[in-house]
């Protein structure tokens, strides 16, 4: 009995072991393969005769891709184990869409014709009973002649005219009345609101006033605030910890922007400007990058015609391994921990 459950707890042993050596191998292959990537750019004098590639690949050729510009088009394609991805296959799809689409569009458009005939016919057959020779046209004719009596819009005579010119005097001269005093009104109720501004003008400086030392002292309170939190910020930066801290970071900064150099590259650049100072500015500018990328660079300046062609050609690999490397020399550093600690807890 003993023996069999020392044997099951074996091959429990080996299995446990070989899950880990699963998961070990599983881990460096992702942290050791390399992303491989290799871009291609080339132009000549305008931007219709730009052309680019890139390809790229990784956890060899399980997952690859490419992407391409040329002749103003960009295409794309992305692969992973058997699923693959791409503009053309989105192109396909939508044009197999736009198909059925159109067809049931054309459905629709027999079934609107239909109706429309429908209702063209329906009023042709009311056309035709509205001119039925049955009817006498001579009853419609007596119906529209017929009058009501006492509906006469004639109005009686023997009017008296004095009458009316008596009544239109005296409205004009209550319009008149109206008018003046309508006008003394006005004139009242101006003279009112000109005395009110008069009396209200010293409250209104007052109020300004008052106003103005408020707007100064909330601009006073708020520079003292700013100055509060200047110092603070300044002691922070200054603390011979973080100082510490952020020459360590640049450090390993530096350290993994090398080990994302591309391995391979190649740089061919004639250019030039309808102003030859502009030309020499370029030339200026890229001199100082000149240090680092001189080994592999090539470039023309053409001072007396307006010229931009070139090449470009990168190759190199990226793996997950680098990241790891600079996550753990930064946390193996105490003034690295100590800084992040008190970047949670800094508020301003």
């Amino acid at each position: 009995m003993l023996s069999i459950i020392l044997l099951i707890l074996k091959i429990f042993g080996f299995l446990i072991l070989g899950i880990l050596a699963f998961a070990l191998i599983l881990i460096l292959v992702l942290f050791l393969c390399p992303f491989v990537y290799r871009a291609e750019l080339s132009a000549d004098n305008s931007l219709d005769s730009l052309r680019g590639k890139v390809r790229f690949h990784w956890l060899m050729h399980l997952v690859s891709g490419e992407v391409s510009y040329e002749d103003g088009n960009l295409s794309w394609t992305v692969r992973a184990a058997w699923k693959r991805l791409g503009s053309d296959i989105d192109e396909s799809r939508d044009d197999s869409g736009g198909r059925r689409s159109s067809d049931g569009g054309s459905t629709i458009s027999d079934v609107s014709r239909d109706g429309i005939r429908d209702s063209h016919s329906d009023s042709l057959e009311q056309e035709a009973a509205s001119s039925d020779p049955d009817v006498s046209p001579d009853t419609s004719s007596q119906e529209q002649h017929r009058t009501v009596p006492g509906m006469t819009g004639e109005e009686p005579a023997g009017k008296d005219s004095s009458a009316e010119g008596i009544q239109k005097r005296s409205m004009e001269k209550k319009n008149e009345r109206s008018i003046t005093n309508h006008q003394k009104k006005k004139k009242s109720s101006f003279l009112r609101s000109a005395g009110e501004r008069i009396r209200r003008f010293p409250g209104k400086i007052k109020y300004t006033f008052h106003r103005i030392c408020d707007k100064i002292k909330t601009i006073r309170n708020k520079i003292k605030i700013l100055k509060k939190k200047k110092e603070k910020l300044t002691a922070f930066i200054q603390s011979e910890i973080h100082q510490a801290a952020l020459a360590r970071l640049l450090k390993e900064l530096k350290r993994l922007l090398r080990f994302l150099c591309p391995g391979k590259g190649s740089i061919d650049l004639e250019f030039g400007f309808s102003d030859p100072a502009l030309t020499g500015y370029a030339l200026a500018g890229i001199s100082m990058a000149y240090p680092w990328i001189g080994s592999y660079t090539q470039i023309t300046p053409d001072f007396e015609h307006k010229v931009f062609r070139g090449s470009l050609f990168i190759k190199g690999r990226i793996r997950l391994l680098y990241g790891l490397i600079f996550l753990w020399n930064m946390f193996l550093d105490r003034n690295v921990r100590i800084t992040f600690r008190h970047i949670r807890k800094f508020r301003l």
